[in-house]
């Protein structure tokens, strides 16, 4: 089975450019992690426990067509995995929210467990191997990305084989921003456990 090295993008310009080969920008992206930190932090304690996870991700799905669909990009929610799509770059791009992102040396973990439907459109079914920063050679199609954001506002899209409903062998990261030491930023004590809720502002 063919491997490839994962590919990292952390300088800003490179990833600039980067995500406008993709048709994507990044100051449109951070918008829609934005709106999705805003919307996690109106969880209140009166809410069921996973309100702040879940709240984030449908306005992070909402944000995202906000500020792409028009143009190259439609709407999209093939296999039950919603986001954005451009046939003509073959990109799709999803939101998740996740553990931790932007560490080189962890693989993102997804809040909720993905299902049947992300594996496909991952290439997941593909057999892949447990090397560090090493994934299968990606199959021809629709490339899958997910913008994915932590619970202190990091951020980073990324495409990931997705395998027993994690992420795994990352193909590529692009990372927008580290979270709470880069501006204005909410920060929650647990983004499943809304008891005790009390958000605070990290600034630079």
């Amino acid at each position: 089975m063919a491997l490839v090295e994962t590919k990292i993008y952390r300088d800003q310009w490179d990833v600039d450019l980067r995500l406008s080969q993709m048709g994507l920008s990044r100051a449109k992206l951070l918008a829609a992690v934005a709106v999705a930190m805003n919307e996690r932090a109106n969880a209140t304690p009166f809410h069921p426990v996973n309100a702040a996870g879940t709240f984030a991700y449908q306005h992070g799905v909402w944000a995202i067509r906000n500020e792409f669909v028009g143009g190259m990009w439609v709407e999209d929610k093939t296999d039950g995995v919603e986001g954005i799509r451009n046939d003509t770059l073959k990109i799709k791009v999803a939101f998740s929210n996740v553990d931790l992102a932007c560490r080189d040396d962890h693989i993102p973990k997804p809040r909720s467990t993905k299902g049947a439907g992300a594996e496909r459109a991952s290439n997941g079914a593909m057999l892949f191997a447990d090397l560090p920063h090493y994934a299968p050679k990606p199959a021809e199609g629709l490339a899958l990305y997910y913008l994915m954001v932590d619970e202190s506002g990091a951020a980073e899209l990324t495409r990931a084989v997705v395998k027993a409903g994690k992420f795994n062998d990352p193909i590529e990261r692009i990372y927008l921003s580290k979270g709470g030491d880069e501006g204005d930023v909410l920060l929650t004590d647990n983004d499943d456990v809304a008891n005790d809720f009390d958000p605070q502002v990290a600034r630079r």
